[in-house]
């Protein structure tokens, strides 16, 4: 794959403080999020809750009564007690879910921090690969309160599933990654650097996500795949970074991209453009609950 990869002052910076083996995780927007959850969530929600439980009394109350109708000594009228019973808690359990609705559309959430929290979860599901090829993550630097990205979240996830799982692929063992987050500001950038930006815009606003991978002090190095590396491997593995990169460009976005034979180091860093405004989503009334009880924790 063609390497693309130019340095910014900026880029520096994080490779001065990456290849001073400090572990460091920045990740401390997590704590933040749920904090403040409560405030996002907004009052209301904890109806949510309540109504659940009120469902599900008179759900059992609508069993009691389909039950007891045969302990009548006029089953005539233990039928008509349960048809009235069954009618009324029918009425108000369709009153509860309409009203659970009118919530959910009536206090949506701003989403946040949406980049960082998919890194991380990307991170948790390759953890397995990390601990089999002894990777260790020495630094995550993420930019708190980041805007979001114009890419619908399945594309996000594909993208930095796809990165990442490059990353550990092509990495050799015993090594070490890094990840960092942040507003990339086209703008401050000289025109020698700008040239080579020239998918982007110039009046364009934009989010990075930065992945550095490094092999060990001892500089083994290893194939892409356990055992012998065939031309044919890597190409298959590098496919995996072409596909994402594809997306990235259809989405008016850029991937940079640069391998150090020598040390030996990859860069990978996403270019994503950003929204103008808040993005606001709407929550199921279980998933509401959900972060509740999260929140209470």
């Amino acid at each position: 794959m063609e390497s693309t990869f130019f340095i910014t002052e900026d880029d520096k910076r994080f490779l001065s403080s990456y290849l001073g083996q400090e572990e460091h995780d920045g990740s401390a927007f997590k704590q933040e999020t749920s904090s403040d959850g409560r405030t996002r969530l907004s009052l209301p929600i904890y109806f949510v809750e309540l109504f659940n439980r009120i469902k599900a009394s008179l759900s059992a109350m609508q069993a009691f009564a389909f039950l007891s109708r045969e302990n009548f000594k006029d089953r005539e009228l233990g039928e008509h007690f349960y048809k009235i019973v069954n009618e009324d808690i029918t009425k108000t359990i369709s009153l509860i879910d309409c009203f659970n609705d009118y919530i959910n559309f009536s206090t949506p959430m701003v989403k946040r921090d949406t980049v960082n929290t998919f890194i991380e979860e990307v991170i948790k599901k390759h953890e397995r690969q990390f601990e089999e090829k002894r990777i260790k993550v020495i630094r995550k630097q993420f930019e708190k309160d980041l805007p979001e990205t114009v890419l619908p979240d399945e594309q996000l996830k594909y993208i930095l599933n796809s990165v990442i799982q490059y990353a550990l692929l092509s990495a050799p063992p015993d090594g070490s990654m890094g990840f960092l987050t942040r507003l990339f500001d086209v703008q401050a950038l000289k025109d020698k650097e700008w040239s080579q930006l020239e998918p982007l815009q110039k009046d364009g606003r934009y989010l990075e996500v930065l992945i550095v991978s490094a092999g060990s002090e001892s500089g083994e190095e290893t194939g892409v795949v356990s055992g012998v590396t065939t031309p044919q491997q890597e190409e298959a593995v590098e496919l995996i970074l072409k596909l994402a990169k594809e997306i990235i460009e259809k989405n008016k976005g850029m991937m940079r991209y640069k391998v150090y034979e020598d040390k030996p180091m990859t860069f990978i860093s996403l270019i994503l453009p950003v929204e103008r405004r808040s993005v606001v989503h709407y929550l199921s009334p279980e998933e509401r609950l959900k972060k509740t009880t999260a929140g209470d924790k």
